[in-house]
């Protein structure tokens, strides 16, 4: 634009200079001027050209450099739209000064329009994070344009994936199947550690899409337990019912007479009706457990003698079988409820004694750890494969039915032990024992004496 500007400055100093040196040579001729100063029109028309362009060039040089500084303001407008174009010195008439006024309008209307869709994007991000649902934007190419913190924990990605195909950490054909329809739809689907129901919604802008990820790992997981739990239910009571009935009938058929049967058959309904006593009991204990209605008066109690109280329920059993229990607990004391400590002791030392081999050994153990005291009732008996270690806690989980019913178990017990220890702001565990065998361990909260 200046070169044209400098060209056209040129052509018109030019026709300028003739129209003067045309002037001034018809002037000089009217006046019949002498002949000797006739090179005075020339030189006028080369003044005139020369002061047209020197006066030209200063006003081009003037606009050029005001072009250039509204130039560098507008890119500093143009990379931070919280900058402005200077006009302090320009005249309200001025054209630089009427342009640089609009670029500042423009700037600021940007500037409006870039802090309504940062605040526009700072609520939809925080409404996305705010929903325990996942929620994953994607483009017509399936490419990922948003994903909150909970689609990130499910699909167990730790970077920002923006922009990336899903397909990179989605591999499921269910999902794409419905991406690629024009209806909204659902489906559940297995993602890497967890299951999840996926809401496609319907298409947005263009051709992107809304996914909505419902995490269900944890309620499956619980309609699972609740199926076994019914059947487990309905199994372990069917049995001890089953034999009252039987051994019922046949005495009302006339076997209470016989000096034989009839004894071992009101033993077995004395067993089956202990047996189905306990179970009840172990269902009531968790109902309440479970409700929050097992109170709690927690305290100072010193291990030593709720050990000594616990092993009285187990000591007739332990000579019967020959198995000797050594303890060694020390002066150390627990926080904990002394009904619900002997509670979890009588089940855990029980099982050790029924479950480790005849004229075998327990050993029962405590040490400090970290504020904690780690009791720990280990066995010598066959131990727990792999497989069940993990959950020997369950509700009427049995690592080995038959043996579990022989000796009396209801499959209860270690889950109202796990529950008790939880309720007491404790842990509970089991180890494999070296060279054979199971340690079961609970940590509580250490007690001061006197505290």
């Amino acid at each position: 634009m200046i070169k044209r500007a400098r060209t056209r400055l040129i052509a018109i100093a030019a026709l300028f200079a003739i129209a003067v040196g045309l002037a001034a040579s018809a002037l000089l001729g009217a006046r019949d001027t002498e002949p000797s100063i006739g090179w005075a029109v020339p030189l006028a028309a080369l003044c005139t050209f020369v002061i047209a362009i020197v006066s030209g060039l200063f006003a081009v040089e003037s606009l050029r450099r005001s072009l250039r500084e509204l130039a560098r303001s507008t890119q500093a407008v143009v990379r931070d739209s919280s900058r402005r174009v200077p006009y302090v010195d320009a005249q309200p008439s001025d054209e630089t000064r009427q342009l640089a006024e609009w670029v500042n309008f423009l700037a600021e209307d940007a500037e409006r329009s870039h802090r309504a869709l940062a605040r526009d994007r700072a609520l939809l991000s925080a409404l996305a994070d705010g929903t325990t649902q996942g929620v994953i934007a994607v483009d017509d190419e399936h490419k990922i344009e948003l994903l909150n913190d909970a689609a990130r924990e499910m699909l167990g990605v730790s970077s920002s994936p923006v922009g990336e195909p899903l397909i990179e950490f989605v591999r499921v054909p269910q999902l794409f199947e419905l991406l690629e329809s024009d209806k909204t739809g659902s489906a559940e689907v297995q993602l890497a550690n967890r299951r999840a129901i996926i809401k496609v919604a319907q298409k947005w802008g263009s051709e992107g899409r809304v996914l909505l990820l419902e995490d269900v790992t944890q309620v499956r997981r619980l309609e699972t337990v609740r199926r076994d739990f019914i059947a487990n239910v309905s199994h372990e009571l069917r049995t001890p019912v089953a034999v009252i009935r039987a051994n019922a009938e046949t005495l009302l058929s006339g076997a209470k007479d016989d000096p034989v049967m009839g004894p071992r058959l009101m033993d077995g309904l004395h067993r089956n009706a202990e047996r189905l006593a306990r179970i009840l009991a172990d269902l009531l204990d968790l109902s309440r457990l479970d409700a929050g209605q097992y109170r709690l008066d927690i305290g100072h109690v010193p291990l030593r003698a709720a050990i000594d109280q616990s092993m009285t329920a187990v000591e007739t059993q332990a000579q019967t079988r020959g198995v000797r229990v050594d303890v060694a607990v020390g002066e150390l004391a627990v926080k904990a409820d002394p009904k619900a400590l002997d509670q979890i002791l009588v089940n855990l030392i029980d099982n050790a004694v029924k479950y480790t081999r005849a004229e075998g050994q327990v050993w029962i153990e405590a040490k400090v750890e970290d504020g904690t005291v780690r009791l720990e009732v280990r066995d010598d008996g066959p131990g727990i494969a792999d497989k069940h270690r993990e959950r020997v806690f369950e509700r009427f989980y049995r690592a080995d039915p038959s043996r579990s019913r022989e000796a009396g178990g209801t499959g209860l017990g270690l889950s109202i032990v796990k529950h008790l220890v939880e309720s007491m702001h404790g842990e509970v565990g089991v180890e494999p024992n070296q060279p054979q065998g199971s340690i079961f361990w609970l940590r509580l909260p250490l007690s001061n004496a006197g505290g």
